[in-house]
């Protein structure tokens, strides 16, 4: 991801055999970084708006079981909005452009 500035971790911890690690950008502005790896590999790596960024580490259980699956069943969840809309946008890593 280019022209990222974090300002600050928001909050880092192990969830359900997953890292979660979300921090507060400077650039772009609002956003927040989301980082989630399994087994020090990089599993989802996205924006997110940084008021939301919360919902991640409330529903880390789904994501978690989602990403068992290979599903962002879980992130859509911690994305939406309750009205149809959702701010979770998928992106495929840059390593290999697979996930797992």
């Amino acid at each position: 991801m280019e022209n990222i500035q974090i300002e600050k971790i928001a909050y880092e911890g192990d969830k359900h055999g997953y890292h979660f690690k979300a921090s507060y950008l400077i650039e772009p502005k609002g956003e927040a970084l989301i980082e989630i790896s399994k087994d020090g590999k990089m599993v989802r790596e996205f924006l997110f708006p940084a008021y939301k960024i919360w919902n991640i580490a409330a529903h880390a259980h789904d994501i978690a079981e989602g990403l068992d699956r290979e599903s962002d069943s879980g992130l859509y969840t911690a994305g939406s909005d309750g009205l149809g809309g959702n701010s979770y946008q998928p992106s495929k890593p840059e390593n290999n452009g697979t996930y797992n």
